[in-house]
């Protein structure tokens, strides 16, 4: 179905607006998505995409064009705007006339058990464009999905999702508390790799096992003593420099490469 809104007061216009809420993107358990190429990707790995909004007036891109002519009609809504009401909910200046509301998915624990190979385990982590970029990269590796521990901040937070570039469609998620997560790993003997600011093994020197979660803390903290009991080994990063640390998603991206390149035997 085709419908024309020409008023930012519409109720659905207000309702997209009110998606940059947490509580709102919880209550209807949907997120909004802007840009060609992630609404591109949403539709690429056929995800429940409720509204496709589009402004003709901003639209140049062919291949944007293109995406609103095969959106499939039957059972969601495509919306079409002028520029101003579109300007009203966008998140960036100068917006390429395109966004979507998209359906959250969210995985079980047990899903890391089927499906095995890499995961990333996030405890506490804040920043969601940390979250995001930590994402993009898993993606970039072949990984498998994150698992959010206890107040790990919301991956469907709007700089979460552009960090992602799109990688929130391909990795899968889950969220547990901590103590669930413990209990899980006590029972499943899945492989479990802490990182840490201080004396551990060379993230160089560790050889990884195939299936395995790699586990990092939040950008203040890092992985406190519960955390590190229950991993299987514990990596560090050695640094020479006079910075401690190093931002949450640049350390996962290092550590993370680390792991691709030895299971694919690239030189080091």
């Amino acid at each position: 179905m085709i419908q024309t809104i020409t008023s930012a007061s519409n109720p659905l216009i207000k309702s997209i607006k009110k998606l940059k809420s947490k509580k709102m993107r919880e209550e209807t358990q949907t997120f909004y998505v802007e840009g060609i190429r992630a609404v591109g990707e949403a539709l690429r790995t056929n995800q429940e995409v409720l509204h496709l909004i589009y402004c003709p007036e901003l639209l140049d891109s062919d291949y944007g064009n293109q995406l609103i002519q095969t959106f499939d009609e039957s059972s969601n809504v495509l919306i079409n705007v002028p520029r101003d009401v579109f300007k009203s909910f966008a998140l960036k200046d100068g917006p390429q006339g395109i966004a979507a509301v998209v359906r959250q998915q969210w995985s079980p624990l047990e899903m890391i058990n089927k499906v095995g190979g890499l995961w990333i385990g996030l405890d506490s982590v804040q920043d969601p464009g940390n979250l995001g970029a930590i994402l993009r990269s898993s993606d970039a590796v072949g990984g498998k999905g994150i698992i959010l521990l206890d107040d790990t901040t919301d991956p469907f937070h709007p700089s979460s999702v552009r960090a992602s570039t799109g990688a929130i469609f391909t990795q899968k998620i889950i969220k547990a508390s901590f103590e669930k997560f413990s209990l899980w790993k006590s029972e499943s003997y899945f492989p479990l790799i802490g990182t840490y600011c201080g004396d551990a093994i060379s993230y160089r020197s560790y050889n990884y096992p195939e299936n395995m979660i790699l586990l990092m803390g939040s950008e203040q903290k890092g992985l406190q003593s519960e955390h590190l009991e229950i991993c299987d080994e514990v990596v560090t990063i050695p640094m020479s420099g006079n910075v401690d640390s190093l931002n949450l998603s640049i350390a996962a991206s290092i550590v993370m490469f680390e792991i691709y390149a030895q299971k694919r035997d690239y030189p080091k």
